[in-house]
């Protein structure tokens, strides 16, 4: 996920032929072709980049036995 920012509130950009806008100064996608687009933009920050992982499940602490007494 990418979020940009831009002083624009509005700012408008084309990315696979299509109308993209900023809201509220404000862009957030996973789309690369989106990403790469707004990149080259001089009126354009990231704020965030993160790489989008599969998180594994920690594992389970083995069952304790109950012990007889």
């Amino acid at each position: 996920m990418a979020k940009f920012t831009s002083h624009y509130q509005a700012l408008g950009f084309y990315a696979n032929g299509q109308l993209k806008r900023f809201s509220n100064g404000q862009y957030v996608t996973e789309d690369k072709d989106e990403i790469v687009v707004l990149s080259g933009m001089a009126d354009v920050e990231v704020v965030v980049e993160e790489q989008k992982t599969e998180a594994k499940p920690a594992p389970k602490a083995p069952a304790r036995k109950a012990s007889a007494k």
